[in-house]
């Protein structure tokens, strides 16, 4: 890519990435608005202002994965400096990142379901960015998933090659075979996905893509299935215990 191409899609990243903070912040004043003038009634307001905390909570993730991006494309090897030796206990975690989720999946009727809540797998690195590949994870879920759906958490140990794997399923628009590994590159939407949103930032899935790399030592592949709409993010993590 040559410095004007180079100009030309950080240009395009930015427009992007202030497109999609601009709607939830425009949410929240318009949702606060109408508390404050007393359009919204008394009985509903808890839930209206758990929805504005929702979208602010998003908002957050978007500054985040801008704050990540802009760090470890400046500063070589930034990631790679994070203090590998904390815990993170992959139940936790998850369930953490899903409570971001609870207002914007429900108003799709989309549910986030950790299958195995007891086996308390954990692996090295930082609790953190973890968390924020799982939160990745589930705004991409919750925006291309059909309705009515559950994204579904499965964490398990592979016999065969000793590793702790974690799978994020949900059933929506995915993605062609083609572009399986694509997703993973900075700025890249499927086709399929701008087809249903218009707009992204296309960072999410490569922040995830470094953090479980350079941080965690493990992978992280995608597959789709058109038949079924079945789509699958798969964190492979050779190194685990439980706690």
């Amino acid at each position: 890519m040559n410095p004007s191409e180079h100009n030309l899609f950080d240009l395009h990243l930015l427009s992007n990435f202030v497109h999609q903070i601009i709607n939830p912040l425009n949410g929240v004043i318009g949702t606060l608005d109408n508390i404050i003038d007393g359009t919204v009634p008394t009985e509903r307001r808890d839930q209206r202002l758990k929805a504005v905390r929702a979208q602010l909570e998003l908002s957050v993730l978007l500054v985040r994965n801008l704050a990540y991006f802009a760090k470890i494309s400046t500063i070589p090897g930034a990631l790679e400096e994070t203090d590998p030796s904390k815990t993170c206990v992959i139940p936790q975690l998850v369930i953490e990142a899903a409570q971001f989720f609870q207002e914007p999946g429900l108003s799709k009727g989309i549910k986030i379901h950790l299958e195995d809540r007891s086996s308390q797998y954990a692996v090295r690195g930082s609790p953190e960015l973890l968390r924020q590949v799982f939160m990745n994870l589930f705004d991409n879920a919750i925006k291309y998933s059909d309705e009515n759906t559950d994204v579904r958490i499965r964490p398990w140990p592979q016999q065969k090659t000793g590793q702790l794997i974690v799978e994020v399923a949900s059933t929506g628009v995915g993605f062609r075979p083609e572009e399986a590994e694509s997703l993973f590159q900075v700025g890249y939407r499927g086709q399929e996905a701008q087809s249903r949103i218009a707009s992204g930032t296309g960072l999410g899935l490569y922040i995830c893509k470094r953090i479980i790399e350079e941080v965690h030592k493990g992978t992280i592949e995608a597959e789709h299935a058109r038949k079924t709409r079945k789509t699958i993010f798969r964190l492979r993590f050779p190194e685990w215990r439980l706690t």
